[in-house]
């Protein structure tokens, strides 16, 4: 999210309003980048889970939230149920009556096989994973849970199939933690990464946004005038409490997770102007690291804890900057013309993703070292608030495409674009958490 100049302490409220693009959709994709030749993704059916009788329903739900899973990869076809064999008439319990020959001819490269039973108050899912090549189970898992967790449970064999076809496990599991709510009043809020079991946190009446997880999804540190001025809190999830990190005087905002947890990053300016700090987790021993007439802010650590990207208009308009943990060896990475905001390392430490100003706000990626900057929104809104999923495949953001601030996700390989459904608030300011 955009934090420079005048609007430093107001940022978050306002966005700048696009025009709505009329064929979007809850959950829609919008290609902006064409990668040309043969479709390469891998050809998956995923028929309706097979359940005793009665259990068609949620057999119904369970199977439309893994289709969506292994479609939002970007790395699987999904078979359309038309393209299913002519002779399929669904699935039994019985994973040996499937025909390979028939699936093999529609094209299918694998075939999920999911036997799903509601009992007692909880789900059992049997899940297999079929080579159609060869007829053989490649991934087979016996899953469990309360039923009002089956989500989970199905999230959590997507992900087994991605690891298997991909060599590292999905993101279905992950969540989102943001800022939403009416205006004038914003509180933090977590969903699924596919907006599902949206929940809200925080009941502070105020205003509260820049939430981030911490590297083992166990508290979300935040900002929020809650006290009346602007400070910096860390909220327990397991708990469900909140306590103060930082209570300077003058500005507290941008927290930063250091990877290993025990640090973060953050912005003061109880020395005069906006510098960075780093800070134990529990909010002491301030140590400062930016020394700059400049305003220096929106601190991100690389993977390796070893460096911090940010934000400064040391050089005379905002540009993404990185240097090391000891504030020393500070150097430019942000060339591509424009004003540049919002850096976020991807997990992998290979790319940074950053928001560019060139008349409107467009979310970037460019190689760690600064070099090969390409857009991965074209859309007309204004694209903030770039945050990394944990395989450093996809990158989530804000959008005002379609009017209101939404969430929306796009694949940093092919610049597909997809709005996140259900997701019932303006959310603004995301952050990426880990599986679960």
């Amino acid at each position: 999210m955009r934090f420079f100049g005048p609007a430093i302490l107001f940022f978050c409220v306002a966005f700048v309003s696009g025009a709505q693009d009329p064929a979007a959709a809850d959950g829609q994709r919008v290609e902006i980048r064409s990668s040309g030749g043969t479709d390469a993704r891998i050809g998956v059916a995923v028929p309706t889970f097979a359940t005793p009788p009665g259990q068609d329903a949620l057999a119904s739900q369970m199977t439309e939230v893994m289709r969506y899973d292994l479609d939002f990869t970007g790395l699987i076809r999904l078979l359309r149920p038309e393209e299913f064999p002519a002779a399929f008439s669904g699935l039994t319990s019985d994973p040996t009556k499937l025909n390979f020959d028939a699936w093999r001819s529609a094209r299918a490269e694998y075939v999920v096989h999911v036997y799903a039973v509601s009992e007692g108050g909880n789900v059992t899912l049997e899940c297999r994973l079929f080579d159609a090549a060869t007829g053989q189970q490649v991934v087979g898992k016996r899953l469990s849970s309360q039923q009002s967790w089956w989500r989970q449970v199905v999230h959590q064999f997507s992900d087994e199939i991605v690891k298997y076809l991909d060599g590292e496990p999905g993101i279905a599991t992950s969540q989102y933690c943001f800022s939403g709510g009416a205006t004038g009043k914003k509180e933090i809020y977590i969903a699924d990464y596919d907006g599902a079991n949206m929940k809200q946190l925080t009941q502070h009446n105020s205003i509260s946004i820049l939430p981030t997880f911490s590297p083992d999804g166990s508290k979300i540190a935040y900002v929020s005038f809650k006290d009346r001025y602007q400070f910096l809190y860390s909220f327990e999830l397991s708990s469900g409490k909140s306590m103060a990190l930082s209570k300077e005087v003058g500005m507290n905002s941008a927290p930063a997770w250091a990877p290993n947890g025990q640090r973060l990053a953050m912005v003061l300016s109880k020395d005069a102007n906006s510098e960075i700090y780093l800070v134990n987790a529990d909010g002491t021993g301030k140590q400062r690291l930016t020394n700059d007439p400049g305003t220096d802010t929106s601190p991100c650590f690389s993977p390796d804890g070893n460096s911090i990207a940010f934000v400064s208009d040391r050089g005379g308009s905002p540009q993404i900057y990185v240097m090391d943990t000891t504030g020393g060896n500070v150097r430019r990475l942000s060339l591509q013309g424009g004003k540049s905001y919002d850096p976020s390392w991807s997990p992998d430490g290979k790319q940074i993703a950053y928001v560019v100003e060139q008349g409107g706000f467009e979310v970037y990626v460019m190689d760690a070292n600064g070099a090969n900057p390409r857009a991965l929104t074209a859309s007309g809104g204004s694209n903030e608030s770039p945050s990394w999923s944990r395989d450093s495949r996809y990158v989530v953001f804000t959008s005002t495409r379609e009017g209101k601030p939404q969430l929306w996700a796009a694949n940093a390989a092919t610049g597909e674009n997809r709005k996140i459904p259900g997701i019932g608030v303006s959310a603004q300011g995301p952050d990426w958490g880990p599986r679960r």
